[in-house]
Formats: C-alpha cells, sequence, structure tokens
C-alpha cells in the first residue's frame, strides 16, 4: 500500500514536470510573427499555485525552483529572480496550505492574487535597482491580471482533469488516505 501512495506522488510530480513542458512548448512555438496585443497569463504559475494550495506535496520547491530557472533561461528573462521569487510565493502558499483548505475559494483567490501581486512588484523593483530594461508596467499589469482571471480556470482543471484535490480532514499528513 506505500508503494501505491509513492509511485501516486512520483507519477503526479513527473505529470507536472510533462505539463510545465508543454506549456513551454507552446509558448515557444512560433505560432504568429507578430508580437501579441496582450501578455497572456502565466499558466506554469497558476499551475504551481493551485497545486501547491491543494497538494502541496507534488510540487516540492527543488522541483518548482529547477523548473522555473529553467524557464527563465528558455524564455530570456533574467536567470533567478523570478526563479526565486517563484519558488518564495509557492513556499508562502504551502504554509498557508492548510489554512485554506476549510475556506472558500474566493480567499484561496485572494491569497493567490496577493502573492502574485508581491511577487510582480518585487520583480519590477529589483529589475529596477539594478537598471536592467523592463517590460512597460502596464503589459506586467496586463500578464497579472491575466493570470489572476486563468486562476480559477486553471485550479478547475486541476480538480477535474488531473484530480488534485484538497485533503479531506481524514487524510494524512502525508496526502495518502487512511484505510
Amino acid at each position: 500500500m506505500a508503494n501505491t501512495g509513492t509511485l501516486h506522488l512520483w507519477l503526479m510530480r513527473a505529470l507536472f514536470a510533462a505539463l510545465t513542458g508543454a506549456l513551454v512548448f507552446a509558448r515557444l512555438l512560433p505560432l504568429d510573427t507578430l508580437p501579441p496585443g496582450w501578455a497572456g497569463p502565466d499558466l506554469f504559475l497558476a499551475f504551481a499555485f493551485a497545486w501547491a494550495v491543494r497538494r502541496p506535496e507534488y510540487v516540492p520547491p527543488l522541483l518548482v525552483a529547477g523548473l522555473a530557472l529553467a524557464m527563465d533561461l528558455l524564455l530570456q528573462r533574467p536567470p533567478g529572480l523570478w526563479a526565486a521569487l517563484t519558488l518564495l510565493g509557492c513556499e508562502t502558499l504551502r504554509r498557508r496550505a492548510s489554512a485554506l483548505r476549510d475556506l472558500t475559494f474566493l480567499v484561496e483567490w485572494a491569497t493567490v492574487a496577493g502573492t502574485l501581486a508581491a511577487m510582480t512588484l518585487a520583480y519590477r523593483l529589483v529589475l529596477a535597482m539594478l537598471l536592467v530594461d523592463q517590460a512597460p508596467l502596464g503589459l506586467s499589469l496586463m500578464q497579472l491580471l491575466s493570470t489572476l482571471i486563468a486562476y480559477p480556470l486553471v485550479a478547475a482543471l486541476s480538480h477535474l482533469v488531473f484530480g488534485v484535490r484538497k485533503r479531506a480532514p481524514g487524510e494524512l499528513a502525508t496526502g495518502r488516505q487512511m484505510t
């Protein structure tokens, strides 16, 4: 029985990594030759946050940090800064997961919104202090807003398709059900 739980845990971690790979692949595809008129959502961040709130054991810190750093390199962002902020945001939500379990989705969404807004502000402040060129404020706010709009859809997709649900009160801290 313990092997089944461990196998499921590693399969979900592999699913998260594969999902991230698919998101990066889709983002790097040259589907349009013109620059987009709007900044789309950061779906990796939405999935990482949704999974960190529901099942923190599915998104361990090293996996999140490694995937976020790889995305920084592939998407030509300043390496490590957004990855570090992503890790801090995920760990903040991971610590609050048990408190958010019994609350409504709106409270969860507000917590995610506050975390994402703090991350965006910190990112822009660090880049400004280091005098690094950055996207216009409007694009950053557009991506923040679109990610927050996409979060309920990502949470629903995670729940319905991938089976990433909040822990029930009768489950152990490791995420396996009691028999």
